[in-house]
C-alpha cells in the first residue's frame, strides 16, 4: 500500500470513530494534505466518510459530520485547491437537514474488522454515563487485542460493560469460551444488548431462552457464549451462588469513578478473586487522583493486590486525551 492510500485510509478511520476535530491535525501530515487537493482524493475520501453506505445506514453525529467536511474544505482551501462540488452539496445538505440524534454511532476499524457501536448523544442521559464509549475502553481493549493469548477460551465477566466496545472487541479477536456483559442499569443494557446484536447477531446464532430479571440476552457466537446480564457489585455473591461456572477474568474499564461504589466493588472482586488464579482486569481514566488512591486503599484493606500494565500501541482510532489511563492487574495476595 503507497503512502497516498495510508494517510487516506488513517483520515477516513479517524472520521468513522470520531476523532476530535481539534485533534485530526496530530495525524494528518503536510503531504497528506497535498494529495487530498486532488479532485479523485477528495472524492474517494467523501465517498468513504459522510456519503458511505455504512455512514447512511448507522450515521455518525450529523454535527460530526458537518464539523469534519468544515475542517476538510478548509484545509483544501489552505492549500489553494479547489474543493469538489459534491463536497459543498454533501455539507450544505447536512446545514438544512433537521434530524433527532439523540442516538447515534461511531465506528471502530479494529484489524480489518469493524465494530459499529451505538451511542447516545448526551454523554449523562437517563442517570448513567455508560451509554458512549470512553477512552478507558478504548485503552483496554487495546491491551486486549495485544494479549489475546490470555482471553482464548476463558470465561470472562466484564463489570459496568456501558455499550460493550471492550467486550466486542474480546469476542472477535481474543476467542473467549464465555462472555458476560453486566451492568446495572436497565438502559445500558438494552443499548449494549443492541450493539451485541448488530455486531455479532445472525438467526442461527440464537439459543432458546426463557428470560428472567437478570439474563437479558443470549446468543452464540463463533463457538464464544454471550451473555447480558443485570449485576449489581453488591450482589455479586449471589450471583457466583447461581452460576456454574466462576469466571476466570474480571474486565472493567472506567468504573473507578465513583468512591461511594468502591466498598461493594472491591468485596465484589474479592469473592471472585478468592478463587485460584482468578484475576482482574481494569482500565482506569485517572480524573482524580485522590479517587484512586482511594481505590487502592480499599484494595489493600481486603487483601488485595495489583500491579500496572503500559499502554499498548494505537490500534484503535479513537480520540486524544491528556488524562492519564492506567491498566490494572488485581489480584489476592498470597
Amino acid at each position: 500500500m503507497n503512502h497516498d492510500s495510508m494517510d487516506t485510509n488513517n483520515l477516513i478511520k479517524h472520521f468513522l470513530c470520531c476523532t476530535p476535530i481539534n485533534t485530526i491535525d496530530i495525524f494528518v501530515s503536510k503531504q497528506s494534505i497535498n494529495y487530498f487537493i486532488k479532485f479523485d482524493k477528495q472524492q474517494e475520501i467523501l465517498q468513504n466518510t459522510v456519503n458511505s453506505d455504512l455512514i447512511k445506514k448507522y450515521p455518525v453525529k450529523r454535527s460530526y459530520q458537518k464539523a469534519f467536511l468544515k475542517w476538510f474544505m478548509s484545509k483544501i482551501e489552505e492549500e489553494g485547491g479547489e474543493i469538489y462540488d459534491s463536497i459543498y452539496t454533501t455539507y450544505c445538505k447536512l446545514i438544512s437537514a433537521s434530524i433527532d440524534e439523540s442516538i447515534h454511532y461511531r465506528h471502530f476499524l479494529i484489524q480489518n474488522d469493524c465494530i459499529s457501536i451505538q451511542e447516545s448523544t448526551n454523554i449523562i442521559s437517563e442517570g448513567t454515563t455508560g451509554l458512549c464509549s470512553w477512552q478507558g475502553a478504548a485503552e483496554l481493549s487495546k491491551w486486549c487485542i495485544e494479549n489475546k493469548n490470555k482471553f482464548c477460551e476463558k470465561v470472562i465477566l466484564e463489570l459496568g460493560c456501558g455499550v460493550g466496545l471492550t467486550g466486542l472487541c474480546i469476542i472477535k479477536k481474543c476467542s473467549p469460551k464465555q462472555y458476560i456483559f453486566t451492568d446495572c442499569h436497565k438502559t445500558v443494557l438494552e443499548m449494549v444488548s443492541e450493539n451485541i446484536k448488530l455486531n455479532l447477531f445472525c438467526k442461527r446464532n440464537i439459543q432458546p431462552l426463557l428470560y428472567n430479571n437478570r439474563l437479558k440476552l443470549q446468543i452464540t457466537h463463533c463457538h464464544t457464549d454471550v451473555k447480558v446480564m443485570e449485576l449489581r457489585w453488591e450482589d455479586i455473591n449471589k450471583y457466583i451462588n447461581e452460576q456454574w461456572i466462576i469466571p476466570d477474568i474480571i474486565i472493567g474499564a472506567d468504573i473507578l469513578y465513583d468512591a461511594d461504589l468502591f466498598y461493594s466493588l472491591v468485596l465484589g472482586l474479592k469473592t471472585i478473586l478468592s478463587f485460584n488464579d482468578r484475576y482482574a482486569i481494569i482500565a482506569a481514566t485517572i480524573r482524580n487522583v485522590d479517587t484512586f488512591s482511594h481505590f487502592v486503599h480499599h484494595l489493600e484493606h481486603h487483601n488485595l493486590s495489583f500491579e500496572e500494565y503500559g499502554i499498548p500501541q494505537q490500534m484503535i482510532h479513537m480520540s486524544l486525551t491528556d488524562i492519564p489511563i492506567k491498566i490494572l492487574k488485581i489480584f489476592q495476595k498470597r
